[in-house]
């Protein structure tokens, strides 16, 4: 059996209450493999698509859709900064880790499975919980289950 090391780590964030645990992990995790870090949090497209239909209906929320679209994304961009500073607060040592961060649009599973490919990571990390109970996420099909069930690299859960 051989070892792949762990040079790029794909670490998922949904700023739910676990969030910040599972960032901070996924740094110890990076620092002690000399790994990159990249922080993801993935925006669902269906609150997009709602925005969308209802700007189609009316006409006069047809440029606020896109605003709100624009808001959103700009709203988890400092999230993210906040939970980095948060974090360094803490005594992270975020220097010694190169990472980056990144917001996406889409099914949350499916954009974490496809940017782990693109950026090639080694290992994801996710927390086990997120905006749901892991045991009630996972009887209905959570996306901790399916990146476990689907990913072709490492994953690790933090709980």
């Amino acid at each position: 059996m051989s070892h792949t090391p762990v040079k790029k780590v794909l670490c998922s964030v949904d700023f739910s209450e676990f969030s910040h645990a599972t960032a901070a992990e996924a740094f110890i995790v990076a620092a002690a493999h000399g790994a990159e870090l990249l922080l993801l949090n993935v925006v669902n497209e269906k609150l997009y698509e709602e925005l969308e239909r209802l700007g189609g209906r009316m006409r006069a929320l047809n440029g606020l859709a896109a605003n709100a679209i624009n808001a959103m994304e700009e709203e988890r961009a400092e999230m993210m900064r906040d939970m980095l500073a948060k974090l360094k607060e803490h005594g992270l040592p975020l220097a010694e880790v190169p990472h980056t961060s990144r917001i996406a649009l889409g099914v949350p599973y499916e954009r974490i499975l496809e940017i782990a490919e693109e950026e090639g990571a080694d290992l994801i990390v996710m927390g086990a919980k997120g905006k749901s109970s892991l045991a009630k996420a996972l009887r209905f099909g959570s996306t901790a289950e399916k990146i476990f069930r689907r990913a072709t690299c490492k994953v690790m859960f933090v709980r």
